[in-house]
C-alpha cells in the first residue's frame, strides 16, 4: 500500500511542474543602427611572428551575434544540452563570434588556422584552458554554469568570443536583416532577453497565450 502512496506522490509532483500547453509564438525585429560603424581592427604581429588577421566571415560581425531568448517565470521548463555546438578559429577569429547554447552542452572548439591556436577563459565558474594546439582534432569542453563566458587566446590576444549559455531552450539568432521568431512557446510569462556583443543585456516581461502572434521591438543603441 505504501508503495502505491509513493507512485501517486511523485506523479503528483511530476503533474506540478508539467509544462502548459500552447503554441504561441513572439517575433520582431532588433535594430542596431550603430553596426555600420567601421569595425576597429589591430595591425602588427603576434607572439608567435604570424601577422595579424581578421576574418571577414558574417559570424564575425556582431550585428550577425544579436541572440533573443525567452526565459519562462510562470513554469519549469526542461533544458537538454545541445548537440553539434562548436567553435571555429580561423583567420585569428573565433566563429561564431557568439555561440549560444544550453548549460550542459559541451562546445567543441577546432582549429582551422595553419598555427597553432590557444582558448581560455577566466570567467569565474568557468575558467579552463586547453593549451596551445595545432589544427585538426576539435578539442571538447562541457559548458556547466549559465551566463556569458569570455573566450581568448593567449597567443593571438586581439582575439576574443563569447559563449551564451542560457538556462532555456526557446533561443534565436536574429538574421542579417534584424528579424527573428520564436515559435511553439508555451502558455505563461517570460521575460524576454537580448544580447548585443558589448552591449547590456536588454530585458522585458511578457504574457502569451491561446496560440498568440506577440510582436515586440528593439532597439540597441550605443
Amino acid at each position: 500500500m505504501r508503495y502505491l502512496i509513493l507512485l501517486f506522490f511523485l506523479a503528483g509532483i511530476s503533474f506540478g511542474i508539467a509544462q502548459p500547453s500552447g503554441n504561441n509564438q513572439v517575433f520582431g525585429t532588433v535594430s542596431y543602427p550603430h553596426s555600420s560603424k567601421k569595425i576597429k581592427r589591430g595591425s602588427g604581429y603576434n607572439k608567435d611572428g604570424t601577422r595579424m588577421m581578421h576574418s571577414d566571415d558574417p559570424m564575425a560581425h556582431p550585428s550577425n551575434n544579436i541572440i533573443v531568448s525567452l526565459h519562462p517565470q510562470s513554469f519549469e521548463v526542461e533544458v537538454k544540452p545541445m548537440r553539434d555546438a562548436s567553435i571555429t578559429q580561423k583567420e585569428q577569429t573565433f566563429l561564431p563570434k557568439v555561440l549560444p547554447v544550453t548549460k550542459g552542452t559541451t562546445v567543441y572548439f577546432l582549429n582551422e588556422d595553419e598555427f597553432f591556436h590557444n582558448i581560455y577563459s577566466l570567467t569565474p565558474g568557468s575558467r579552463f584552458n586547453i593549451g596551445r594546439r595545432p589544427p585538426g582534432n576539435p578539442y571538447p569542453i562541457q559548458i556547466k554554469r549559465t551566463g556569458l563566458i569570455t573566450l581568448s587566446c593567449d597567443i593571438h590576444p586581439h582575439m576574443s568570443g563569447t559563449i551564451l549559455s542560457l538556462d532555456t531552450p526557446y533561443f534565436e539568432r536574429v538574421d542579417s536583416e534584424g528579424r527573428y521568431k520564436i515559435t511553439s512557446l508555451p502558455d505563461g510569462k517570460y521575460e524576454m532577453r537580448v544580447y548585443y556583443p558589448d552591449e547590456k543585456i536588454q530585458r522585458r516581461n511578457i504574457q502569451i497565450n491561446n496560440g498568440q502572434l506577440l510582436e515586440q521591438h528593439f532597439e540597441i543603441k550605443p
